[in-house]
């Protein structure tokens, strides 16, 4: 068992040598001090299990340093305990409340003094292994917490990253779609940005109008699973029957996105479903008119009128996409957005000006 060391704060020299008498055969080392300021200067050098305090003592007595022991910094604090008369009940009361663990009476009993230190070093003892216990339990807690922490930050940046590929992968699939395809010359890209516009126009929920650059982008993914000949033929030349088969690429590439429950994705199978719905009900596969067209869908035939104006007309822009706007609103175009589009003069102009 290691060496237990005591602060033996007392103005008695006799007093002092006879506990030390009393102590010699003992593992323990006393630290002596012959007044309060004395013991708290000893207490900065040397950490003590147990404090044995007189109370009257010259410069600082026990209650003094009872009153600086208390601010003191330790931790865990040792326990003190004060030799005073038995009847003292005023000492022993004044003591207590300034901190004191423990009494021993004066004149002191040896036996006595010996079962009550063996008692304190022992709880002094339990209270340093049990502050070493939380101390490495603490540091096990923060280095586990760093740990998670560190493991989070990983988990943030993979899901930063896969969210990156996972939107990057979508771009490069729209591109799929202008293969083969001389009916529509418009850029995918600028089209999904259109319509994102439009929805933070219309006040989408921010994700919801931020996944329209890249839904819009797949539209008529569908027209894959067409012959290259029908996708080839401007939409002009083409019988009814055709037109039939060719709007029936709506379905297929909704199919993709069928059942999907992440938002994006969900909201892709809306836009290749309803792609070429009209407001009014006369569009086709399935002839699906006014509201009862999701609005993801209704905000990118907006966009794509917007950007096949453009691609036609490469002069006075402005104007000629108010016009078409107004041209086809309740036929084509949800007259909502029409509206919110053409109500100010400007809101054209900044959206094309950001689109070029």
């Amino acid at each position: 068992m290691s060496t237990s060391h005591i602060l033996l704060v007392d103005d008695e020299i006799n007093n002092r040598n006879a506990i030390l008498r009393l102590f010699e055969d003992y593992d323990i080392e006393f630290i002596e001090a012959g007044n309060g300021q004395e013991a708290l200067d000893q207490l900065q050098s040397h950490p003590v299990d147990l404090i044995l305090l007189d109370i009257k003592m010259p410069i600082m007595d026990g209650f003094g340093f009872l009153e600086r022991f208390s601010d003191l910094r330790m931790k865990p604090k040792p326990p003190v305990c004060v030799m005073t008369a038995f009847n003292d009940s005023t000492t022993r009361r004044k003591s207590i409340y300034l901190g004191a663990d423990d009494f021993i009476n004066k004149p002191i009993d040896p036996v006595e003094l010996e079962t009550r230190i063996a008692s304190l070093l022992r709880i002094s003892h339990f209270q340093q292994d049990l502050n070493a216990f939380n101390q490495s339990l603490e540091e096990r807690v923060n280095q586990r917490t760093q740990q998670l922490q560190q493991a989070h930050e990983k988990l943030k940046a993979t899901e930063k990253a896969n969210a990156r590929a996972y939107r990057e992968m979508i771009g490069r699939v729209a591109r799929l779609t202008q293969f083969n395809q001389s009916i529509n010359r418009i850029d995918p890209h600028r089209l999904g940005l259109c319509a994102a516009a439009i929805g933070w126009l219309c006040d989408l929920p921010e994700e919801q109008a931020e996944n329209l650059s890249l839904s819009s982008q797949l539209h008529n993914i569908g027209m894959l699973a067409l012959p290259e000949k029908l996708r080839e033929a401007p939409a002009e030349g083409l019988t009814r029957d055709q037109l039939v088969i060719l709007s029936s690429h709506t379905k297929m590439g909704s199919d993709l996105f069928k059942q999907s429950e992440i938002p994006l994705l969900k909201q892709t199978h809306n836009i290749c479903l309803y792609c070429e719905e009209h407001y009014d009900g006369s569009g086709l596969p399935n002839k699906v008119k006014g509201d009862s067209i999701p609005i993801e869908a209704r905000i990118f035939t907006a966009a794509r009128l917007i950007m096949e104006t453009l691609a036609q007309y490469p002069e006075d822009r402005v104007s000629r996409v108010r016009s078409a706007l107004q041209d086809h609103s309740h036929h084509l175009v949800d007259p909502d957005i029409v509206d919110l589009l053409t109500r100010d003069p400007e809101t054209l102009d900044n959206l094309i000006r950001e689109l070029e």
